[in-house]
């Protein structure tokens, strides 16, 4: 059974893992979203997912779920009559779950069994650690780049390492075993 594990952004990573072959086996890439806006890049990714699907087809897809709340933070902004503090969010956030969505949409539309999985539990599962103080975004990145190469799976960058794994941790995943179970029958 083939495992495509996606961590979704403007550049996605993309992994194809097979369970219970060799991880240098594992074959990854990345996917760029273009567009001049959000509605524009999640079209560009759902076309690239299509035909990537008509090239070959997974059994299951993991995909790094998205952070479910959008936190608002004070930014300084300079104006004529000085510096002013406002309210914002980070619009990223917003773009990645559109992202997300247009391609839960297109595998859908496929009927391949899919799960979302929180970045805590693809890292605990893969990196052996889901949080760690002293962590942040880089030292992550650096960490799954650092356990694909002592894989000796080759990766172009950080997203391409963090969808293997994502791809990983999809094995472990209730509803990827029961698929495999009803497959097994």
């Amino acid at each position: 059974m083939l495992i495509l594990g996606l961590d979704i952004a403007t550049t996605t990573g993309f992994a194809w893992y097979e369970p219970g072959s060799s991880l240098s086996s594992v074959k990854t890439g990345l996917i760029k979203a273009v567009g001049d806006n959000a509605e524009e890049k999640a079209a560009s990714l759902a076309q690239q997912l299509v035909a990537m699907f008509k090239a070959g087809r997974p059994d299951f897809v993991s995909i790094e779920q998205p952070m479910r709340n959008v936190v608002s933070f004070k930014k300084t902004k300079q104006t004529l009559a000085g510096p002013v503090d406002e309210q914002t969010i980070n619009p990223n956030a917003l773009q990645l779950e559109g992202l997300v969505c247009a391609a839960v949409a297109i595998i859908a539309a496929y009927r391949i069994p899919w799960e979302t999985i929180p970045s805590a539990t693809w890292r605990k599962h893969f990196l052996g650690m889901g949080r760690s103080p002293g962590f942040d975004r880089a030292a992550w990145k650096r960490a799954a780049v650092d356990r694909c190469r002592a894989f000796k799976i080759d990766v172009k960058n950080a997203d391409a390492a963090e969808a293997v794994g994502i791809a990983i941790a999809g094995e472990a995943c209730q509803r990827f075993k029961m698929l495999r179970e009803r497959t097994a029958a």
